[in-house]
């Protein structure tokens, strides 16, 4: 993942992301999935709902509940202050 310091956070997203499906074919429809999500994210910002249907398309069974209202919560507060 790159450090640069002048990277937003949602191109810090989509270069992991890009990583992720390089290094792992298994994992690149998510990845993919993730990588529109973020271009959703910079286009506008999507709502609760359409997190919680981002959230439980790439981890729905991999996390607990409590993490996930977690995950939703956090990338609410990410929507907020992307770019």
């Amino acid at each position: 993942m790159p450090d640069d310091p002048e990277a937003s956070p949602l191109d810090t997203i989509v270069a992991l992301a890009s990583r992720i499906a390089d290094e792992c074919p298994s994992c690149a429809s998510r990845a993919s999935e993730i990588i529109m999500w973020a271009s959703e994210i910079r286009e506008r910002r999507p709502s609760r709902e359409e997190l919680a249907a981002l959230v439980d398309a790439t981890c729905k069974g991999y996390v607990p509940d409590d993490q996930r209202e977690l995950l939703i919560n956090g990338l609410r507060a990410l929507v907020r202050f992307a770019e």
